[in-house]
């Protein structure tokens, strides 16, 4: 009797994890890849204000700098890849795909600020990481100002 319960409580279990999935699964890949997309700038943006927290003396993190610019260019590193092709939606501008070449060099800022940020970061030197860090804000802004919906 108490092995039928069981097989009964599993597969109960099962079947409501086959509906999670089916509900929780975009509607299409391109869909998967903007929600996938929003999730990793919403990182972004996290550990940003993570930073930003830290450099106003918000909170007394000091120590964490280093993690946050890491996690920085790491996320910066794939940003890349976040922008197929047919990927359009979400808060980004169809010009990030009519527009290539420009887009493309805007992340390879990106991706060196958040390097140079990191490395600032690793090296403790307060002057180097609010410089690195001002030069991470404009390479951000530089694309959020022509390839994201406001």
């Amino acid at each position: 009797m108490e092995k039928a319960k069981r097989r009964g409580a599993a597969g109960f279990t099962a079947a409501v994890a086959v509906c999670l999935m089916g509900a929780l699964a975009p509607a299409s890949a391109d869909e998967g890849a903007v929600d996938y997309r929003q999730n990793t700038m919403a990182a972004v943006g996290g550990h940003m204000h993570a930073a930003v927290d830290i450099l106003r003396g918000k909170v007394s993190h000091s120590g964490h700098m280093a993690l946050h610019a890491g996690a920085l260019s790491d996320l910066a590193g794939i940003a890349g890849t976040l922008f197929p092709e047919g990927s359009a939606g979400g808060d980004s501008l169809p010009a990030i795909w009519e527009n290539g070449d420009d887009f493309a060099e805007r992340l390879a800022a990106f991706e060196e600020s958040a390097a140079n940020f990191a490395t600032a970061a690793e090296s403790g030197d307060a002057g180097a990481i609010g410089t690195a860090f001002q030069g991470l804000g404009q390479a951000c802004k530089s694309c959020h100002d022509d390839y994201r919906a406001q």
